[in-house]
């Protein structure tokens, strides 16, 4: 465990030393270069400095347009511009509006026989369930219900006719 521990503490120190050396190199690299632009102190540039929108391509430094000096109306004429870019202007092809959808090709007539009979089947299948919904049971589950459950013809002749509770059932 003490081994452990020693080789835990020895490469988190090597950590933190190799760590705290780049920061000290950087920050004095940073400073240098504070100390060369404020030794520059370039001037805004305003439009009059700017190049000709049109003379803009490619290889143009767009980040003068960014100059507190520069109005919005020239900054968006090079934004436009920059975006125009071959560049910058890629279709990804997700866009499904981009087509122009109100000229459709006409179908052949084999498509349009296709559709058509496609459509009677549907619709005929579409009938045949309605048929068997309703009624609840297939044409064989039918036949095999009557076959099961004939009804017996009674002869009810020989009964009489008369009744013997009389006229008292008519009464309400």
């Amino acid at each position: 465990m003490s081994d452990n521990q020693s080789f835990f503490s020895r490469w988190s120190q090597r950590k933190a030393e190799q760590q705290a050396e780049p920061i000290e190199e950087s920050q004095t690299e940073a400073s240098l270069s504070e100390e060369t632009v404020d030794t520059e102190e370039l001037p805004p540039l305003t439009d009059e400095d700017m190049p000709d929108i049109e003379s803009l391509d490619n290889d143009s430094n767009f980040e003068q347009f960014f100059s507190p000096g520069v109005s919005e109306e020239l900054r968006n004429l090079a934004l436009r511009k920059l975006f125009r870019l071959p560049e910058f202007n890629i279709r990804d092809g997700l866009n499904d509006y981009d087509e122009d959808f109100s000229k459709m090709p006409a179908l052949t007539q084999e498509v349009v026989s296709k559709l058509r009979s496609w459509a009677d089947e549907k619709i005929e299948e579409a009938e045949e369930g309605f048929k068997e919904g309703v009624s609840g049971e297939t044409e064989e589950d039918q036949e095999s219900i009557s076959d099961t459950t004939k009804v017996e013809s009674h002869d009810f002749s020989d009964l009489d006719d008369s009744d013997d509770l009389g006229d008292a059932d008519l009464e309400c």
